[in-house]
Parts: C-alpha cells; sequence; structure tokens
C-alpha cells in the first residue's frame, strides 16, 4: 500500500494571537518594587480625635445603621465594610413592621456621655450615648488615623 498524497496543510502556528499583531501571551515586563512615599506614612497626631467629630461620627453612623441617611455620605470616615453593615441594619430597621408606625427612632436629638480612649499610637475606641424622642442608645466605634485622616473601622450599634 502506498502512502496517501501529502496534503495542502499550512503548518499549524505555536503562538496565537488575539487578532494580527497582538500576542495572545503578553511579553514579559519588568516587574519593580515602589517604595512609598514618606507622605503616605504620615504619623499619627498628637492628639484624638475631638470631641466634636466622634459626636458628629457617632450621630451619622447611627442614623445610617437605623435608615434616615444613606451609606454614602460617610465613605470618606467609615471603612467600607463597616458601611455595609450599618447599610444592612438600616434596611432591616425600614422593613421592620414597626418602624412602619413611628416607634423607631431614626435621628438623635443629643449625643451626649462620649469617652475616648486609646488603645495604641493612631488608634482610638469611642463611646456615645444618643438621645431620641422616645428612647436613648448606645454606639461604640473604633477610629484609626490612616492616610491622614481619621477613619471608623469598627461600629457597634
Amino acid at each position: 500500500m502506498t502512502p496517501p498524497p501529502a496534503l495542502n496543510n499550512p503548518e499549524l502556528a505555536l503562538e496565537w494571537e488575539i487578532r494580527p499583531g497582538i500576542p495572545a501571551v503578553p511579553a514579559a515586563r519588568h516587574l519593580r518594587l515602589l517604595q512609598p512615599e514618606e507622605d503616605d506614612h504620615e504619623p499619627p497626631p498628637d492628639e484624638a480625635p475631638s470631641l466634636a467629630f466622634v459626636a458628629r461620627m457617632a450621630q451619622a453612623c447611627a442614623e445610617v445603621g437605623f435608615g434616615a441617611r444613606p451609606a454614602g455620605q460617610l465613605k470618606r470616615w467609615v471603612a467600607r465594610s463597616q458601611l455595609e453593615v450599618l447599610s444592612r441594619h438600616g434596611e432591616c430597621v425600614n422593613r421592620h413592621p414597626s418602624s412602619r408606625n413611628g416607634s423607631v427612632d431614626r435621628t438623635f436629638r443629643l449625643v451626649r456621655g462620649i469617652r475616648i480612649l486609646e488603645i495604641r499610637e493612631g488608634v482610638y475606641e469611642t463611646s456615645a450615648v444618643l438621645v431620641g424622642a422616645r428612647r436613648s442608645r448606645a454606639i461604640a466605634m473604633r477610629i484609626e488615623w490612616r492616610r491622614g485622616t481619621w477613619l471608623i473601622t469598627a461600629v457597634q450599634l
């Protein structure tokens, strides 16, 4: 038996291209480690966060947690994970039947009993009492100095 005649098949390409001129596997790039600039690691201030800042943040976080304020207003001062928790809590409060008749305080007229405790350099734990029309609530927050500003990294209502 004689072998079949050779077919006119072009050789298969061993290098694939996404489109002509663009290889599927990018060329190796030289990687280098960037050193952080000194401005990125600004030392924390010598003073704790002010009472006014703690009071404003306690009230605002509680209002998000009780569905009276959109979470997006606090993106600059509250960690994303904590905003998600507060936002979900606010949604649950809004869906609960007791909130429909107005028996849940959503806003607070007074913040009192503020406590600020330094845990370590640049990290503080705070607590406050929020006074509403019908009842008072407590809030605890952890505030850390990050990238030149105070950031709330934990909230407990």
